[in-house]
């Protein structure tokens, strides 16, 4: 079975939960899906094709099986997760272009501490320890400079999620920090465990670009 690029690192969601969501995904209309997440649905073969970070990715319906670009079968099943609960939630909204933390979502306090662990330091110390590979991944994505800290961009995850990332680099005296924020018609799509799957998959596309560049100069 191929892996996709974006590998399984540190796998936070498990195949019970996307064979949860997919049994969750057969009961949702294809064509609804298409125009509220504006990903092109194909009723000739029954797919739908998703960009996430730069990939491409293949949704069959009604089973809810998620392919690579190839076709085939991979077993990161947060990417999965990920994209089964956008096209069953996603809502059609323009972006509000008002940005807001993970601690601003219903329930974000109570699980911040968990996506500051998982996300925001491991952003913070990437970006901190390896910023040209940071900025290479960035331009890959054709994010757009947001003008905030030391390093900023604003990007698209996948047609209708727009993310802002925000890194202020460490010294002697201080630590590196980092912010992520969501365009706020999010809160309107995601609850805070598909915030978090996001953030995973977030850190397993940065892990898995800055590292390769890292050991391609060993």
């Amino acid at each position: 079975m191929k892996q996709s690029k974006l590998m399984d690192i540190d796998p936070h969601f498990s195949e019970s939960s996307y064979v949860i969501n997919r049994d969750l995904f057969k009961n949702h209309d294809p064509g609804e899906m298409s125009r509220n997440a504006s990903c092109p649905y194909d009723p000739k073969n029954g797919r739908f094709e998703i960009m996430v970070l730069g990939e491409t990715y293949f949704v069959e319906h009604p089973s809810g099986v998620v392919l690579n670009a190839y076709g085939e079968e991979f077993d990161n099943y947060s990417i999965k997760i990920f994209i089964l609960r956008y096209l069953m939630n996603a809502n059609g909204k323009e972006a509000t272009n008002e940005w807001i933390s993970f601690k601003e979502f219903p329930d974000g306090p109570l699980y911040y501490s968990n996506f500051h662990k998982r996300c925001i330091q491991v952003f913070a110390q990437i970006g901190n320890e390896m910023p040209e590979q940071l900025k290479k991944y960035m331009n890959g994505l054709q994010a757009l400079p947001y003008n905030k800290g030391d390093l900023s961009w604003q990007f698209k995850v996948t047609p209708g999620v727009d993310i802002v990332w925000i890194l202020w680099f460490g010294d002697d005296e201080f630590e590196a920090e980092a912010q992520i924020l969501f365009d706020k018609k999010l809160t309107d799509v995601f609850n805070i465990k598909d915030l978090a799957i996001l953030g995973d998959v977030l850190m397993i596309s940065l892990k898995t670009f800055t590292f390769s560049l890292n050991s391609k100069k060993k």
